[in-house]
């Protein structure tokens, strides 16, 4: 097997920003906080608040060395884990601790070198990145969780690095025999549910036809429908149903091989596999109930899952500009089906007034939808498409706006967005799926039936009056919503309490 080590440094500068944006139209911010001004400032106060937070006894706590293990990670991707990922490691870092990262590159496009250990930085956060040989892989299903040649690159961290703790925030295709890894290196380690993976292989529990999913349907043979369709009738056939039931009865483990009955015995096993390998850890976050109560009704342990809400990036809010004059509603995100962008163009259509609806999101990742969304807004000219944008606009973006909608069509895993709307004052209008009402609290919104444009036109209607008897202002900002630094110190004390001593 070729393979190669390499060293770059990558600063998050306007290439790496470019990359970046072929994931979601977002590119990350390439303001690095150091030096003077209000930031940096602002940095160094939150710093001197950690550690002044981090006493005991008089005495400045040791610096931790922290292992922070991702599926996915900058330049190359940036969505919500990602960025999310990054703000907690970096203010682990401003505080005094070593924070690093370890991922994998998914990317099976990436196959020169097949192999490859880069090691760089990324705003100041030493990142660990492993490209696995796409080359070898016999069965997608089960390297989707469970990938052994990932397991030298790791384990060489963990001896090098001797991390007092490690925060896995998503597995996919590194791996759940990494806890394995830890566990035989006698490293604790907490899990972080930033998504429906350990369930549902397609992350969202949503069935091809758009209904809601709870789980495996089918033995979990069901999932084909909707992941690796190409397999689907290898799979999913009579004899194949019956070789998975003998390797069942004889709890044999799915084999990497790449036998269509090899993958369905796989996807059979996936969700036990993956709940049961919960146990394992010292600590899993859940940023919402309804993640928890999903996992628990399809198996995971409920004892060490412990309920943890999202932060943001408040300095990426700060004080929004003064809203326009023309009442304006938005959309922030990506331009995917599932979203249900369609869904608040129609509602849209029907509001009279004056009134402009502005979408942030760039289109390219799904052109059928694409087709259908511009067909949608063609009619009205007050929709406008603003495309993509940085993080550190964040605050120009969402100053523009008047209300939030977040129409989505599956039970969102507690949407950034929603959030950071809150944050700078914006009404939330959303699905009334169990995860996103959570994500909007009473005061702050409002809730309409999931995929019903009528009643989302309804709750508009209202909205819009509600904005025109404040003339215009918005909300007071939720204070509610913690700060990365600190959530950084309330994960900081688990992994005290949790992490080996030295």
């Amino acid at each position: 097997m070729v393979g190669s080590s390499v060293w770059v440094k990558v600063g998050g500068g306007p290439q790496g920003g470019e990359a970046s944006a072929t994931s979601l139209g977002f590119a990350p911010s390439t303001t690095v906080v150091r030096g003077r001004g209000p930031r940096a400032a602002a940095a160094s106060k939150e710093a001197g608040k950690f550690r002044a937070l981090s006493r005991r006894a008089g005495a400045m706590m040791p610096p931790m060395r922290i292992l922070y293990v991702v599926h996915q990670f900058y330049p190359q991707f940036v969505s919500g884990t990602e960025q999310y990922v990054l703000a907690l490691a970096r203010a682990g870092r401003a505080a005094g601790d070593d924070v690093r990262v370890f991922t994998v590159d998914p990317d099976f496009r990436n196959v020169d070198p097949p192999t490859e250990t880069a090691e760089y930085e990324h705003l100041g956060v030493p990142v660990t990145r492993y490209r696995f040989d796409k080359a070898q892989v016999r069965n997608h299903v089960l390297t989707d969780f469970h990938n052994p040649e990932v397991g030298a690159a790791f384990r060489k961290v963990l001896a090098e690095f001797q991390p007092h703790f490690v925060h896995a925030f998503h597995l996919r295709w590194v791996g759940i025999d990494r806890m394995t890894d830890m566990k035989e290196a006698g490293v604790p380690f907490g899990v972080h549910l930033m998504d429906f993976w350990y369930i549902c292989p397609n992350f969202l529990l949503l069935r091809p036809g758009g209904e809601l999913c709870e789980g495996p349907p089918d033995g979990g043979f069901g999932c084909f429908d909707c992941v690796y369709t190409e397999i689907e009738q290898w799979a999913r056939e009579p004899w194949a149903r019956e070789q998975a039931a003998k390797k069942l009865a004889a709890d044999e483990f799915p084999a990497h091989d790449e036998a269509g009955a090899e993958a369905g015995y796989a996807m059979s096993r996936r969700r036990e596999i993956l709940t049961k390998s919960l146990k394992q850890a010292a600590i899993v976050y859940s940023p919402s109930q309804t993640v928890k109560q999903l996992l628990v009704n399809q198996g995971a342990p409920e004892e060490p899952i412990a309920l943890s809400r999202y932060a943001i990036d408040w300095d990426l809010i700060g004080t929004p500009d003064p809203p326009p004059e023309t009442i304006t509603i938005g959309f922030v995100g990506t331009l995917a089906p599932h979203k249900g962008l369609d869904v608040l163009l129609n509602a849209f259509r029907t509001l009279e007034g004056d009134l402009r609806l502005s979408v942030h999101g760039r289109f390219g990742d799904f052109p059928e939808f694409d087709e259908k969304v511009r067909q949608l807004a063609s009619p009205d000219h007050r929709v406008h498409f603003a495309g993509g944008f940085r993080r550190d606009q964040l605050r120009e973006v969402l100053g523009g706006l008047h209300l939030l909608v977040v129409p989505s069509k599956w039970r969102e895993n507690t949407p950034f967005v929603c959030l950071e709307g809150r944050a700078a004052g914006l009404p939330v209008i959303a699905s009334d799926l169990d995860g996103m009402s959570e994500a909007v609290p009473q005061g702050r919104g409002a809730l309409f039936r999931t995929g019903d444009h009528q009643d989302l036109a309804r709750v508009l209607r209202e909205q819009v009056s509600a904005v025109q008897a404040r003339n215009g202002q918005r909300l007071d900002p939720d204070r509610s919503i913690p700060t990365v630094p600190a959530q950084y110190q309330t994960f900081r004390e688990d992994y005290v309490r949790l992490g080996r001593s030295k």
